[in-house]
């Protein structure tokens, strides 16, 4: 089947550099996905138009999901209308003919997809200029056809004609040409999208549709519901440090969208599903994230990172990180991961007690700067790191401790660490030191370094390379989480010792052996661990423009709070949330199938960008400790007591006794 006009559209609007559409209008890029669709409906006889009314011609299904729901609609309306009305009313269905049309055009391999909501181009077709196969041809990339078509006197064909008429009319054409060229090609725009009769009359419909400012289409305003410190300290899941939980049950007390007032500072937070999606879709045009940041920046002395960058400069950062940050390199240096892990468990001394949080900081840290960077580093240069970090955040994003607490003369030792560490990464990865080695992160922060200084200066570089290993941090916290359900949860435990054995029965296994069916309870034992206990809950952010949520105003400069884990314990989402059930998994609850409910990773353009390498780290290292370690907690009915700040995390009195070592800690397990 051709493209639709829907999917033409798409692909002319996408802006490379970010990732997503171009800056326009949004009203007159919904009225021109609505034009797009009743003209790919007129090409294929189901309807007819002229300058005054749209007339219905035949109901027989088009077999395509983006146009049939719009052609019932049109065959159920008993009153003829105008084209212009018909413009207008299926623009509210804009968003799902653009998901659909993007959902299509990833399958067809034209376009890749992160779950940040970034799109681009595959990279074959921005190498060959060529889309894979489309009925049966491959066709040409579309803004190479139509920027030719404008600037030259090639014939176009009518399809053609039409795409240049519904571009021009919802200002498309700006964002594909440059205004010396969009100064030439003025006559022929206007005389090419006057070609097509039906073009020109849904076009004039796109054109002279408007739609009232959000302002003026709010009647009713309403109050934001304000809770204050005293609804805080009133809260149970407060009080026992559960932040997520806190959220949810204030979203469920108060709506989705409510005020913390304590101690004079406001903060609107969002926790639903469906704010989370709209985070998804919005975000990007509403939202900013470095403000919260700047201090804590600083502090490592950098002026940005990925973590604070937004739009076009975030989008290449990410695309440049993306092979050294993915799934992939954790497979190909699986080994690597074992032998640290063993290395790790022969200092967890038989009849030691072992504090979990520390000790899986440890483990985990060593993993990822050796993956990411190509260098184990000491465990107490990894403790200087992590206590430099941690009061970074107290003091600059929380605003809990005040500054003089980072120039004691610990904390002066803590940093200068951390200058040494920059040091030792920039020493390992010189030519000599990097031939034939399997490239790694730095390896790529440094090619993009090298290649654009100004974008990527020194002064941000060192932070950019250790970024990676604060971010283990997280995911040792969640393995210490995965530590206390194993022994909390002896059925499973035992469940996963099996699928342990299972795999190493022949030896080390590779990522080949890992497949979902031999992982079957270990990934849902991390999901569940990720969904109960998400150490990143939420994401600050500051509103770079004013906006309404269900008639409520947030005015620019408001600090934001996207509690995007909430909806892990909402009920509705999740059959008792409380509970620790891997069960809710599997088929046919699928619990994690509802999209915006299953967030463990953030929602929105900042969504983890290495959450594949972490789940499958974290399920490697769940399934290495049942391998190898027989343990218990210290004391035997020890309650989980979670640290909320800088992260949630099990607290530090959450220890376990090494009781002995189920297998050998070998080399090389054969």
């Amino acid at each position: 089947m051709n493209m639709t006009f829907a999917e033409e559209l798409l692909l002319l609007l996408l802006d490379e550099n970010t990732g997503y559409f171009a800056p326009v209008p949004e009203w007159k890029m919904s009225c021109a996905f609505a034009g797009g669709v009743l003209m790919d409906l007129a090409l294929k006889n189901r309807i007819d138009s002229d300058l005054k009314t749209l007339t219905f011609i035949s109901k027989t299904p088009t077999d395509d999901d983006i146009l049939d729901p719009v052609l019932e609609e049109i065959a159920q309306e008993k009153k003829t209308h105008s084209p212009q009305f018909w413009v207008e009313r299926i623009a509210a269905r804009a968003e799902t003919i653009s998901d659909k049309a993007f959902a299509r055009l990833v399958k067809m391999g034209i376009l890749d997809f992160d779950t940040a909501g970034f799109w681009s181009l595959s990279k074959k077709v921005s190498r060959t200029g060529r889309y894979p196969l489309v009925d049966g041809a491959p066709g040409e990339e579309i803004k190479q056809r139509i920027t030719r078509i404008l600037l030259t006197d090639e014939i176009p064909d009518p399809r053609d004609i039409a795409i240049i008429g519904l571009l021009n009319n919802c200002d498309g054409v700006r964002t594909l040409l440059e205004p010396e060229e969009l100064e030439v090609a003025g006559q022929r725009i206007e005389l090419l999208s006057g070609m097509d009769l039906i073009g020109r009359t849904i076009g004039e419909a796109v054109r002279s549709s408007y739609r009232p400012p959000e302002a003026l289409r709010t009647r009713h305003r309403k109050k934001l519901p304000v809770i204050g410190l005293l609804d805080i300290l009133r809260s149970r899941a407060m009080r026992q440090g559960n932040l997520p939980k806190f959220f949810a049950e204030q979203a469920r007390k108060h709506g989705s969208v409510f005020e913390i007032n304590a101690g004079g500072r406001k903060l609107v937070v969002l926790a639903s599903q469906e704010l989370n999606l709209w985070t998804g879709k919005k975000g990007r045009l509403l939202l900013r994230t470095r403000d919260y940041l700047e201090g804590f920046q600083q502090e490592w002395g950098t002026a940005r990172s990925i973590a604070s960058m937004d739009g076009a400069d975030h989008f290449r950062m990410r695309k440049a990180m993306r092979d050294g940050v993915s799934r992939v390199v954790v497979e190909d240096r699986i080994h690597d991961v074992f032998a640290l892990a063993r290395e790790t468990f022969s200092g967890w001394k038989v009849n030691s007690v072992i504090p979990v949080e520390q000790s899986c900081q440890r483990l985990i840290g060593a993993q990822i700067a050796d993956l990411s960077l190509s260098f184990v580093p000491s465990h107490e240069l990894l403790d200087d790191l992590l206590r430099f970090e941690y009061r970074a955040l107290l003091v600059h994003v929380f605003d809990i401790l005040p500054k003089f607490m980072l120039r004691t003369p610990r904390m002066k030792k803590y940093k200068q660490s951390v200058l040494d560490l920059y040091a030792q990464i920039h020493a390992t990865h010189t030519p000599a030191q990097r031939a034939g080695k399997r490239r790694d992160l730095a390896d790529d922060l440094l090619e993009l370094h090298q290649s654009d200084p100004q974008f990527l200066p020194e002064t941000d570089l060192g932070f950019t390379f250790i970024a990676a290993i604060i971010a283990g941090h997280y995911t040792g916290s969640a393995m210490a989480f995965s530590i206390y359900e194993m022994l909390a949860n002896p059925d499973l435990h035992e469940r996963i010792v099996a699928e342990a054995d299972a795999l190493f029965e022949n030896g080390e296994p590779d990522a080949k052996a890992l497949t979902p069916e031999a992982l079957d309870v270990t990934h849902r034992f991390a999901m569940e661990v990720l969904r109960l206990h998400p150490v990143i809950n939420a994401h600050r952010r500051t509103a770079m423009n004013s906006f309404d949520i269900d008639g409520m105003p947030i005015p620019a400069y408001s600090e934001i709070l996207i509690a995007f884990t909430a909806t892990h314990f909402f009920e509705e989402h999740f059959k008792d949330p409380n509970k620790f059930d891997i069960d809710r998994f599997l088929p046919p609850r699928n619990e994690h199938h509802q999209t915006g409910a299953f967030v463990p990773f953030g929602t929105g353009t900042h969504t983890c960008g290495g959450r594949r390498w972490t789940e499958f780290q974290l399920m490697l290292n769940i399934l290495l400790v049942a391998r190898y370690l027989d343990m218990e907690m210290v004391p035997n009915n020890y309650k989980l007591k979670i640290s909320p700040f800088p992260k949630l995390s099990p607290r530090k009195n959450f220890k376990i006794r090494i009781k002995g070592y189920r297998r050998p800690l070998a080399a090389v397990e054969s």
